[in-house]
């Protein structure tokens, strides 16, 4: 499928046409937002059109009304996605759209049990992709639900948490890139609070079923989902420690397209850059800045026809560490391959330790032993098993 782009860039307004059929055009404008972010939007729409109704639907024009009101199911994901590049700053409740073609995902000290369990429930429904929700965001998932594209993993996620807490429900999707013309049945269980079972199943378990199965593979493991529902809203163990210099971070792995955004609690309730930032303030400054990190050390893929993972791939920029300073906060992100580490310190903290900060923290999380949530890597001069809590000063002989 040949893509025709278009786009305009004036002095405070960038805006952006793409031409996906005969009678699809998308466009996109937007004050603050560079052209990637628009292209990377207009795909993530293009792909939950599909995901809605169907490539067939789309090329096939006959009947534009009887589409129009096909795609009116899509209003609540285009409203997340669009929050993606909402640039005003608003204090508003943090979603996992925040960041366009990544699932966010949660690192919990139950991880282990809880994918044996996803991986028995998901043979149970018969189905290869099975994921469990918490609070929105992915726990653990089967190995072929994290080999889908990232636009369908983000997608999937996404109507979960659209369709609000519910007992049970079964909703007809379309995958954009593994299957845009054949439906899946994406069927979703509530289990314990805001804890979901998903999968994506063929004409057969019924719901009920599906139900049935749910109970008997969770009904012992409701102490452990429970425990790990108490790692929201700072999406990681306890056990990892983070300096109260450290008001938040945002970890990204664009090559398995999810990342983990977190707030830490145990910030100085006394400093005064503490006290002037709220929780939703925080997660817009390092999305803003991840934004314009990303411009700068990531290249947006050229191809995104016929499926092609619509995420930036490293670049061949030598560059990897740059840092932002204001009077309330400064920002600091390390890149290590398609992975990415921004963090949001306090503005009290020197700019010449933040290097090794972040190096230690990076260490700290990708081996603190949740090997289902991120791809292990380690930095030659560093030992997880000895580093100070992140961000904690770096101590010299």
């Amino acid at each position: 499928m040949k893509v025709k782009n278009r786009h305009s860039i004036q002095e405070d307004e960038t805006v952006v046409q793409e031409r996906r059929f005969t009678g699809v055009t998308l466009i996109a404008a937007a004050c603050g937002a560079s052209e990637m972010l628009l292209n990377q939007l207009l795909t993530s729409v293009f792909h939950v059109m599909v995901f809605a109704v169907g490539i067939d639907e789309l090329r096939s024009t006959r009947n534009a009304e009887r589409l129009k009101r096909e795609l009116r199911v899509c209003y609540p994901l285009l409203d997340h996605l669009l929050e993606c590049v909402d640039t005003t700053g608003s204090d508003r409740a943090v979603t996992c759209s925040d960041l366009l073609g990544l699932v966010e995902v949660m690192l919990c000290q139950e991880n282990h049990l809880l994918q044996s369990l996803v991986d028995t429930w998901a043979e149970c429904v018969d189905s290869l992709y099975g994921f469990l929700l918490i609070r929105g965001r992915v726990a653990v998932a089967t190995s072929s639900w994290w080999q889908l594209d990232p636009e369908e993993k983000k997608l999937l996620a996404l109507i979960v948490s659209v369709q609000g807490t519910c007992a049970a429900c079964d909703v007809p999707v379309f995958l954009p890139c593994k299957s845009p013309a054949v439906p899946f049945r994406l069927v979703v269980c509530g289990l314990v609070g805001g804890i979901q079972i998903c999968a994506l199943c063929g004409p057969t378990p019924s719901l009920t079923e599906v139900e049935h199965v749910s109970i008997q593979c969770w009904k012992g493991a409701v102490d452990t989902l429970r425990a790990a529902e108490q790692c929201f809203p700072r999406n990681f163990p306890p056990s990892i420690q983070l300096d109260t210099g450290v008001m938040g971070l945002l970890l990204v792995d664009r090559q398995a397209g999810k990342f983990l955004l977190s707030q830490n609690q145990r910030t100085d309730a006394g400093k005064k850059e503490s006290r002037s930032l709220s929780g939703a303030h925080r997660v817009d400054i390092l999305r803003t800045f991840y934004h314009q990190v990303a411009a700068t050390f990531m290249n947006q893929s050229s191809d995104n026809s016929e499926g092609a993972a619509a995420y930036e791939q490293p670049s061949t920029s030598a560059a990897l560490e740059t840092y932002w300073c204001s009077e309330y906060h400064k920002c600091h992100a390390l890149r290590h391959g398609a992975t990415l580490l921004c963090v949001l310190y306090a503005s009290a903290v020197p700019v010449h330790t933040m290097s090794p900060h972040q190096l230690w923290g990076l260490s700290t999380l990708l081996f603190s032993g949740h090997e289902g949530s991120f791809r292990r890597m380690k930095h030659p001069a560093h030992d997880a098993d000895n580093a100070p809590p992140f961000g904690a000063e770096a101590k010299t002989e």
